[in-house]
């Protein structure tokens, strides 16, 4: 007979709860759940799976500090302190050690074949005339209106003076540069050439082109708020922000006009200028700016002639060397340079020469700010040079 083998069933009884969709806790069915287990000796020698996942989790040990964060401690050697004591001023000073490029930059324009010569040549010949404004040279017939505070008056000559020399008073306050400062005067120039403007509202014009001006020229350029501050007009920024709006399209937008400052670098460069020659050249040049006459001669000759007489005046008198060999050396170094072998142009030299000198004596009874500017150390006193007769009494027999 044969024998089945009789296999051990297990009835295990499970109750499961199953949720309906419902979120009321009150909808919970209970269902019976019959299975069928078979056992064996391997299932009953097996671990509890529920003790290995109740025991305690050990925690990671916390990793030592990094030596890499830690601050390194310089090795000081004394090489390295005697070349601090012999090098530490020079180090201090020198500003372009910051630059590991700046002598590879240096030689490389060293090196280079820029002609300063050919530059200015191709300034004069790019050049725009600074025009004389000669709305200032008219008269007006004004009809006599009843409200008399705003009656027009139009501006002056000596207006235009007072203006200029209020703002070269506060270059120091604005701190602004002369270039932005000759610059401002012939923007102002260029607008009174166009259109007459109030005497009451020729202070905020020349604040205007000067904000211009320190625009184009200047790193840190001077804005409206800056005029503002020195109280040099007393208008708000609203309307001085729309009086630059009408400048600039009044002008077309071209404000970049050579003025004599820029043409007289070039020239002091050439002539390897000392610093008293240099100041002294600045000196005349802005005193050129006070008289509105000479507008009417071109950038390039005025610097010129301020040059000239700058190395003259400043040249020390001896038995070979006068004023005026050095006058005449000075100029014809500077016609080689400029190219311009043309008598009508030595001519237009001598008569700004002419007005330079008298604007430099008469500067010492005016006593005005660009005088004073010019007395101190920090100009090398070149306004209280005494050998300007005898150029003037040579001057005058050469024009004649």
């Amino acid at each position: 007979m044969l024998r089945r083998k009789s296999v051990n069933l297990k009835k295990e009884q499970s109750t499961e709860t199953v949720l309906s969709n419902s979120q009321s806790p009150s909808f919970v069915d209970f269902k019976r759940i019959t299975r069928s287990k078979k056992y064996s000796a391997a299932q009953k020698n097996a671990p509890d799976e529920k003790k290995q996942c109740t025991k305690k989790r050990q925690l990671p040990s916390l990793a030592p500090a990094c030596e890499e964060l830690q601050p390194k401690k310089s090795k000081v050697t004394e090489e390295t302190v005697a070349s601090q004591k012999t090098h530490g001023l020079s180090n201090l000073d020198d500003y372009c050690l910051e630059m590991p490029d700046f002598e590879k930059q240096m030689l490389s324009i060293w090196q280079s074949n820029i002609d300063i010569t050919e530059m200015y040549r191709a300034l004069c010949k790019s050049a725009s005339l600074i025009p004389a404004p000669h709305t200032l040279f008219c008269v007006y017939e004004i009809p006599e209106s009843p409200n008399k505070t705003q009656q027009f008056c139009p501006s002056s000559i000596e207006d235009r003076q007072r203006v200029l020399l209020n703002i070269f008073s506060r270059r120091f306050q604005l701190k602004v540069s002369s270039e932005a400062l000759h610059l401002g005067a012939a923007l102002l120039d260029k607008c009174l050439d166009m259109m007459s403007v109030n005497k009451a509202s020729l202070d905020e014009l020349a604040a205007v082109t000067l904000v211009i001006a320190s625009k184009l020229e200047d790193v840190n350029c001077l804005t409206i708020e800056n005029i503002i501050g020195v109280e040099l007009i007393e208008k708000s920024a609203a309307q001085m922000a729309a009086l630059e709006r009408f400048v600039l399209t009044s002008l077309s937008f071209k404000i970049t006009i050579p003025t004599p400052l820029h043409f007289s670098t070039y020239m002091l460069v050439y002539l390897s200028a000392s610093p008293a020659k240099i100041h002294l050249t600045y000196y005349l040049l802005e005193l050129s700016i006070l008289y509105v006459h000479n507008r009417r001669f071109p950038s390039d000759v005025v610097a010129n002639a301020a040059t000239c007489l700058a190395f003259a005046i400043d040249s020390e008198p001896s038995v070979d060397q006068t004023p005026s060999t050095v006058l005449r050396e000075t100029e014809l170094r500077l016609r080689d340079f400029t190219g311009k072998n043309v008598k009508d142009e030595w001519d237009r030299e001598r008569e700004v020469m002419l007005t330079l000198i008298d604007l430099f004596l008469v500067a010492g009874d005016e006593n005005h700010d660009i005088y004073r500017e010019y007395c101190t150390s920090r100009r090398n006193y070149v306004a209280l040079r005494q050998s300007v007769p005898e150029l003037l009494e040579t001057l005058r027999k050469d024009s004649t």
